[in-house]
């Protein structure tokens, strides 16, 4: 056996090469010479010729870590060593110490199987002048009923990564993970994530990172992908699969380096189709599409998945919120259609999910902004992203400052949304140009390629929230709510859903639904406010100010309200889709009347009180100002409506939420 060289390594690296996995056989008894003399017999299981020790060799068949070979000059044919005093953990799950005839049993268990295995050096201390023994752990045995020679090893992403967003990170020449496949080891030649499959044909196209696990991409052109659906037995050829590692025979991984040459898809493909269009093609594109034909396009694919909105309360003000704000609210009862509805605005924007738009699960684990940015490990010098991919989402919108983007975070206030969103509170209501989301102080050392340490937050980024309001969720607090819209979709009746099903769809789809939005066909007007509305938010605001000095009408709230009265949606010059007036009684209802809440001492005289024997309701203060205002319950009906439903809940439960 060889294990020549004088050159030392340090612990830090005999630790890291301690994480790799080989696959492995016994050891090859035909040429007993390459066998180490450590046992009575030239054999692969003998016993040691130390005291009752038993020792076993193995050999490798996939590839071993580049060090071994490149540094400490080993073999392919030199054997990894152990011994049965070494390997207690596996060798006491199958009983072996139980065995009268340990050699015969441990021989049986292993011969014809495959080894997963972690190498390990140890120092030798014999005077043949090598320094190390390669040892080693046992991980699994598998049966491998092939014998095949040589194994190819496929390392997984790390799980949860969508497939979109690995392809993004080496187009980007981002870090990628592979959890279970050190960079000591040798370039994989295959990659799984998200049932797709990716070939790198050559060792150069991929470069390691400061960090073990870490990988980037030099050559994203020539990265290639197959789906798993077009490789129907790729997973009868796996073999030893544990965690996000598997290993495939060289025969078939062989025929899958030819079927990539024919049939493999460049990554870089995708990225090409949905990057901004050349001003030539550009000025082949339809005239930007009017307001009045993208609700209509909305309404379209709302009603095409069979789901009904109102047109008003739903499609123009929330198209009208986001437009103003860039960031609104879809609240309500369970089955409403909030994230539906989300989705279609999406749509109808061209957006795709994982290019411009980013789906976030809120999970109530969420209480700080490292939950849905990542955060910066100063030890080892990275920024270690959050899975949800936020941070990469933003940076890519920031470098298509033109193409709009739309991040929707589902279930919103699961988690308390002041504690993870904080960053982004205050951020949204800086002038644009100073619009900067931090990741790490400018005195931190950071090792990621191409990690900005700040990401401009243009207005072509558009933030949804949906949100439950039940005993499962948080409140928003008073500060959230002065800087959003909450919009609170209501269940329309069966009948008046029946009628809006027979509505003709009157909507020229070719021209229509492909068109795609950029950010400059809607810009927005400056915020205006007329004497009048002014005058009645300065008396909702001493109104709500008696009865709870945090609630009342804020600065922000009254530029907010400006700036959407300013925008409303027209269906043609000089016809907007709704009144400025209904658009006010919008704007009180998911600006304002959203922050009262609590028990019945607190807030019934504000909001009234209703009768639920007489189905009677008794206006309080603000239903009465409204009403006064606007002659009657119509012109601010959705408001009063808003503060009927709150006086029921103070009836029925003494508090309202």
């Amino acid at each position: 056996m060889t294990l020549i060289n004088e050159k030392m390594i340090d612990e830090k690296t005999k630790r890291e090469i301690n994480s790799c996995y080989i696959l492995g056989r016994l050891a090859d008894e035909s040429d007993p010479d390459h066998l180490p003399a450590l046992g009575v017999e030239r054999k692969s299981v003998t016993k040691s010729n130390r005291n009752d020790v038993v020792v076993f060799y193995l050999q490798a068949v996939s590839d071993e870590p580049k060090l071994l070979k490149n540094t400490l000059e080993k073999q392919q044919k030199d054997c990894y060593v152990s011994f049965d005093d070494r390997n207690y953990r596996y060798l006491q799950s199958i009983k072996y110490y139980d065995q009268t005839d340990k050699v015969q049993y441990l021989r049986e268990h292993l011969e014809g199987k495959l080894i997963l295995f972690k190498p390990k050096l140890s120092v030798r201390n014999d005077n043949t002048g090598h320094r190390y023994h390669y040892n080693f752990d046992i991980v699994l045995v598998s049966e491998d009923a092939a014998e095949n020679n040589y194994y190819v090893a496929v390392p997984q992403v790390k799980k949860g990564v969508p497939a979109a967003r690995f392809e993004r990170s080496l187009v980007d020449k981002s870090p990628v993970q592979l959890p279970e496949y050190p960079s000591y080891m040798e370039v994989p030649e295959f990659i799984l994530c998200d049932g797709q499959l990716y070939f790198i044909p050559e060792q150069d196209i991929l470069e390691t990172g400061n960090n073990i696990n870490l990988y980037y991409a030099r050559k994203p052109h020539l990265i290639k992908k197959l789906p798993l659906s077009e490789l129907q037995d790729f997973w009868d050829h796996m073999k030893c699969a544990y965690r996000e590692l598997g290993f495939l025979p060289d025969q078939y991984a062989g025929l899958l380096r030819d079927k990539f040459h024919h049939q493999g898809k460049s990554i870089v493909q995708n990225e090409a189709l949905a990057a901004a269009p050349k001003k030539e093609e550009k000025a082949k594109m339809p005239e930007t599409l009017s307001e009045s034909d993208f609700i209509s396009r909305l309404k379209f694919f709302a009603e095409d998945e069979e789901l009904i909105y109102q047109e008003e309360e739903a499609l123009v003000n929330f198209h009208t919120a986001l437009k103003t704000g860039n960031m609104a609210v879809l609240g309500g009862m369970s089955g409403t259609g909030k994230t539906q509805l989300a989705l279609l605005y999406a749509k109808a924007l061209g957006l795709k999910k994982d290019e411009n738009l980013l789906i976030v699960p809120i999970s109530p684990a969420y209480t700080e902004p490292s939950d849905i940015l990542g955060y910066h490990n100063h030890q080892m010098g990275l920024y270690m992203e959050s899975e949800t991919g936020l941070v990469s989402f933003l940076e890519r919108a920031s470098r298509n400052k033109n193409e709009l983007h739309m991040v929707l975070f589902d279930e919103m206030n699961l988690g308390q949304v002041e504690h993870y969103f904080s960053p982004f509170v205050s951020l949204l209501e800086m002038p644009k140009d100073q619009r900067e989301l931090q990741l790490f102080s400018k005195d931190a050392i950071c090792h990621n390629k191409n990690q900005s340490r700040v990401i401009p937050i243009q207005d072509n980024v558009l933030f949804v929230g949906t949100a439950n309001f039940d005993e499962t969720t948080k409140d928003f607090s008073n500060r959230m709510l002065d800087r959003m819209n909450v919009i609170f979709l209501e269940k329309l009746g069966f009948g008046a859903s029946l009628e809006k099903e027979t509505e003709t769809k009157d909507f020229d789809r070719q021209t229509k639904v492909n068109r795609k939005i950029y950010r400059e066909d809607w810009l927005s007007k400056p915020a205006s406010l007329e004497e009048h509305e002014i005058s009645l938010l300065d008396r909702l605001h001493e109104l709500m100010r008696e009865y709870d000095s945090q609630a009342g009408v804020s600065f922000r709230i009254a530029k907010g309200i400006g700036m959407y009265l300013s925008n409303i949606p027209e269906v043609s010059e000089g016809n907007p889709f709704v009144t400025r007036q209904t658009g006010l009684d919008y704007q009180i209802k998911q600006r304002i009347l959203t922050k009262i809440r609590g028990h019945r001492e607190q807030i019934q005289e504000l909001v009234g009180t209703y009768e639920l024997d007489s189905n009677k309701y008794q206006p309080g203060l603000i239903a009465r100002l409204l009403m006064e205002e606007g002659d009657g319950e119509e012109e601010f009906k959705s408001s009063i409506n808003f503060l009927k439903q709150k006086a029921k809940e103070i009836t029925r439960n003494g508090y309202a939420l």
